[in-house]
């Protein structure tokens, strides 16, 4: 690593330890109820409504995971997903929505441990880490890349795989097309913005291999479909998909 680069690092970890210290130096409210933040609170969000955060739990699609299903859904019954199953950690739901929006667009990047514990204190008992053979986190546009300065899918998978060490593929999957944010369009939209979107690179790395997709939320499942479809032609043995959060009326 030349030096360029570990000053560059090292920069990026002064400035994130500069931010949390003032965060707890100086008296900040809630970014959910307004009260004010203790020494126990993660960033921006005091420990009540952190605590609040509500973890999906069983009974859940078998597919799909959709909440309050026994077997299959509806939707999964009629046609089945081209995913082997798919699972979420809570529900995009006050405090996790906004801190997913402190994370993501405020580039609030402390957010990312916090989350990471939450995702690995709730990883369902039928997603089990270490039986995958690659973690594969929904790439974002170099274009955006360069804006946010990360991306929040491969904080959140370095963090999960790394407990299994199981590797984690950054440039297997990418954003071969720059597109308009997915959470500005409405559902038809949101299918319409990432068809061709995505590419897969080396697919012999990928072929006969059994992958785990991470994503920060599912909505609409628009983009988990389109990536999907893609990795499937690289001829992969299994893809499953794991989600930090799922909106509520999916």
């Amino acid at each position: 690593m030349g030096a360029k680069s570990i000053g560059l690092q090292l920069s990026s970890l002064l400035r994130e330890m500069f931010e949390t210290a003032i965060i707890f130096l100086y008296p900040a409210k809630c970014r959910v109820c307004d009260g004010f933040l203790t020494v126990a609170s993660i960033p921006y969000i005091c420990a009540n409504c952190w605590q609040d955060v509500q973890c999906l739990e069983p009974p859940w699609c078998d597919i799909c995971g959709t909440p309050g299903v026994n077997g299959l859904c509806d939707e999964c019954a009629i046609s089945l997903p081209r995913y082997g199953k798919l699972r979420s950690i809570a529900f995009y739901h006050k405090s996790l929505q906004q801190a997913i929006h402190l994370f993501k667009f405020e580039k609030k990047k402390v957010f990312a441990q916090p989350l990471i514990q939450l995702i690995n204190a709730h990883i369902p008992s039928d997603c089990d880490i270490a039986e995958y053979d690659f973690v594969l986190p929904i790439p974002i546009h170099k274009k955006r890349l360069q804006e946010r300065g990360f991306n929040q899918a491969t904080l959140l998978a370095d963090g999960i795989a790394k407990v299994e060490d199981v590797p984690v593929l950054v440039n297997t999957l990418v954003r071969k097309r720059h597109t308009v944010a997915q959470s500005s369009l409405d559902r038809d939209a949101r299918q319409q913005n990432i068809i061709g979107a995505f590419e897969v690179r080396n697919p012999d790395v990928i072929r006969g291999k059994r992958l785990l997709i991470i994503d920060d939320v599912f909505t609409t499942g628009a983009t988990i479909r389109e990536a999907v479809s893609e990795l499937w032609t690289a001829d992969p043995a299994e893809i499953d998909v794991l989600t930090l959060a799922r909106t509520l009326d999916t």
